[in-house]
């Protein structure tokens, strides 16, 4: 059969050659049978997969190979850095699809004028408002002045794939669990701004609200509240140059400066904050502010504080400052005089105070723009003062101030309770700290506020 082509014999009505010695018909047709049959058995148990790799070794590399390709794919999308690539190239097709965007970047350059080094600078964002019923978006300038009871600050810069999803979910629960007529004051870069408009304008269609918002240069507003930066720097980040040390971690001991005057109230966010609750009662909590509180802040609810503090501590051990905020007894072991020393009555309690968190500040900026109290304490003779009183050495930013503050100066700082801010980082219990975190991890309560710090994941 070999000498005979595989055709001649498959075909029907096939005339076959003059010179093919065949004893009978019948024999013919057998061997035909028998050939179709091998032929449909080698297509049904090995089928052609691979028809441009024929050889075992071929095959081994090629799925060698693509193994490798994965893993490798795998390794560099966990790694910020291939994400922050990726996602640079989507902003970069997004940009072009972002409605009436020439007129954006037109608001951007106007306000981007050349700095001024004097806190005096007046810097005048331009309002703008977003409809989800119009059919493009409209960015022109509000002639007749609209004013909200709800000014939201919010710092974007700096554009990455964890800051978008972060600032995304900040937006999205923000609008679910509110219908208030909200103005959002977004202090963002150049770079950073077309993202912001592209997630507001998602969400603003989606929820059909109408939002008032403005945007804040942040290279003038670090020159506004530059002198506010280099007093507090050098004591709390942890080397000139590191991240803790840029002027945007200090915004909100100068965001009186920033806000226009017409402003008395406001809310700073860290963009890792996810909304459980309507905004308007947070809000309400400047109501009980008594009549020389100037900020509003949760406490810390990890032990970062009673780190820093070891030394002060140390000095004076019956000190609070650093401890849980939850009730702790003193006085109950017998062996410790200083204890002893403190209270009559072995069952006394009191609240310790493990600091404050900067993930939500409400800020009263008319107060603290008449507050000669305040002015004194940012001088650098004050500061000096209470880093070397309390041995602190910070690296947090603003937030390292106001527990300062809040401990020295307890009239100027409104307790905000821990709902209002549920962090949810625990680096510190892993680090030296287990046997206590839980003390200071604890907030009791129905939670209003998540804060997803350490890029920590909210809750469902």
């Amino acid at each position: 059969m070999a000498k005979f082509p595989l055709f001649n014999i498959s075909r029907k009505n096939e005339t076959y050659p003059a010179n093919f010695n065949i004893k009978c018909k019948s024999q013919l047709l057998e061997e035909h049978e028998s050939v179709k049959l091998i032929i449909n058995r080698r297509v049904a148990v090995h089928p052609m997969k691979w028809p441009l790799l024929r050889c075992k070794w071929q095959k081994k590399l090629t799925l060698s190979l693509t193994l490798f390709l994965i893993c490798l794919l795998i390794i560099f999308a966990y790694s910020d850095e291939f994400r922050n690539k990726v996602f640079s190239v989507f902003l970069s097709n997004r940009f072009g699809q972002v409605t009436n965007i020439s007129k954006l970047q037109t608001a951007f350059a106007n306000s981007n004028q050349e700095p001024n080094t004097s806190h005096q600078q007046l810097l005048k964002p331009m309002q703008y408002i977003l409809n989800y019923s119009a059919a493009q978006l409209n960015y022109s300038s509000i002639l007749k002045p609209i004013t909200s009871n709800y000014n939201i600050f919010v710092i974007y810069t700096r554009e990455n794939y964890r800051l978008h999803m972060k600032f995304d979910l900040f937006i999205h629960s923000l609008f679910k669990h509110t219908n208030a007529q909200l103005h959002l004051h977004v202090i963002t870069d150049k770079e950073s701004e077309v993202a912001v408009l592209e997630i507001l304008q998602r969400k603003v269609r989606r929820f059909k609200r109408v939002l008032i918002y403005s945007m804040y240069n942040i290279q003038i507003c670090s020159n506004i509240i530059q002198d506010i930066t280099d007093k507090l720097s050098p004591y709390f980040s942890s080397a000139p140059n590191s991240y803790y040390s840029d002027s945007l971690f200090f915004m909100s001991l100068g965001l009186h400066r920033i806000a226009d005057v017409s402003l008395s109230r406001a809310i700073l966010f860290d963009c890792d904050i996810v909304f459980r609750s309507d905004i308007r009662l947070l809000f309400a909590e400047f109501d009980r502010f008594l009549p020389n509180q100037l900020f509003g802040l949760a406490p810390e609810l990890t032990p970062v504080y009673r780190h820093i503090l070891y030394r002060y501590r140390t000095q004076f051990p019956e000190s609070n400052f650093g401890n849980p905020y939850q009730p702790i007894q003193i006085g109950k072991n017998n062996n410790n005089k200083n204890n002893n020393k403190l209270l009559t009555s072995r069952s006394q309690e009191r609240h310790g105070y493990p600091g404050l968190n900067s993930g939500v500040v409400l800020i009263l900026l008319n107060r603290i723009r008449n507050s000669s109290t305040y002015i004194e304490i940012l001088t650098k003779y004050e500061i000096n003062r209470l880093v070397a009183k309390y041995s602190f050495k910070g690296h947090l930013g603003d937030q390292d101030f106001f527990t300062l503050l809040g401990y020295e100066y307890p009239t100027l700082i409104y307790r905000l309770d821990c709902v209002w801010n549920r962090q949810l980082c625990t680096w510190w219990k892993d680090h030296g700290y287990s046997n206590i975190f839980d003390a200071y991890f604890r907030c009791d309560g129905n939670i209003k506020m998540y804060h997803g710090n350490c890029n920590t994941r909210i809750p469902e």
